[in-house]
């Protein structure tokens, strides 16, 4: 059912899991920390690059997660943090590359001084929120210097991520309890968060993280037809020739109804 968030209405999604701290633990704890190795061609590798080409160091990237954007900029020199509020996961990071700047912490509540970083990325982070994400996005504001630009995704509400919804929905037994999972927004909701927070938003993109027909195992490429996260995030989610084809029809046709995320580049009004 939708909700009133102040800026804008957003639709749930609920999961017949303990709730979204327990689901990202769980999520990261079943994959070792990333490689490094980040594909700068696709998402999000392609938008990082291109935040952080426009702002410059210092970077924060907030909801870090397994590393893979984190440890690629913190090698290739960069002043980047990192930041998740899963501590499992920074645990991980901090195991492969001992000298990372990286802590567990809370969007809604950062330990810094405000203007302190050039950059802010948040992948997948935003909609995990159940509740807050006005004080998140004040709070990504405050700690950006004015003209710093904030890079960010939000799960879209579309018709593709509603039919994955419908389908998880329909593995779930009939009475079990369900808690909230992730927030969707349409494009123009996505939009008003970010202007009422204080940013001139300069482009919203309709990206494919992970294809549609890649929750049907039917369509992925032989080498992926048992899924690993691990190996799915580095060489990227793999379709069948048959797959692919099906694929770029649907998402070349109709991009904001089989895109999966919005991703937002905005700039830090003074």
């Amino acid at each position: 059912m939708p909700l009133r968030t102040g800026a804008a209405t957003m639709r749930n999604t609920y999961r017949s899991h303990g709730g979204t701290h327990e689901y990202w633990e769980d999520r990261w704890e079943r994959i070792p920390a990333d490689d490094g190795e980040l594909n700068l061609n696709r998402y999000p590798g392609k938008f990082a690059q291109e935040a952080i080409q426009t702002g410059g160091d210092p970077i924060l990237e907030a909801g870090c997660g397994a590393g893979r954007v984190l440890i690629h900029y913190h090698r290739l020199g960069h002043r980047i943090t990192g930041m998740d509020y899963v501590e499992g996961a920074i645990q991980k990071i901090k195991a492969l590359e001992p000298d990372i700047d990286a802590f567990a912490g809370d969007i809604r509540s950062l330990p810094f001084d405000d203007a302190s970083f050039s950059v802010l990325l948040a992948f997948g982070l935003y909609h995990s929120l159940e509740k807050g994400i006005e004080d998140a996005l004040n709070e990504s504001r405050r700690v950006l210097r004015p003209g710093g630009v904030l890079c960010a995704s939000m799960r879209a509400d579309n018709l593709q991520n509603r039919i994955v919804d419908w389908l998880a929905s329909r593995k779930s037994p009939p009475g079990e309890t369900k808690n909230f999972h992730k927030a969707n927004y349409t494009r123009s909701e996505f939009v008003a968060l970010l202007q009422d927070a204080g940013f001139s938003v300069e482009s919203v993109r309709y990206v494919e993280n992970m294809p549609f027909l890649y929750k049907f195992k039917i369509f992925r490429h032989a080498k992926q037809a048992v899924f690993d996260e691990h190996a799915a995030r580095s060489e990227g989610y793999r379709l069948s020739p048959l797959g692919s084809f099906l694929q770029k029809c649907l998402y070349g046709l109709f991009p904001s109804a089989f895109c999966n995320i919005n991703v937002a580049i905005a700039i830090a009004k003074q």
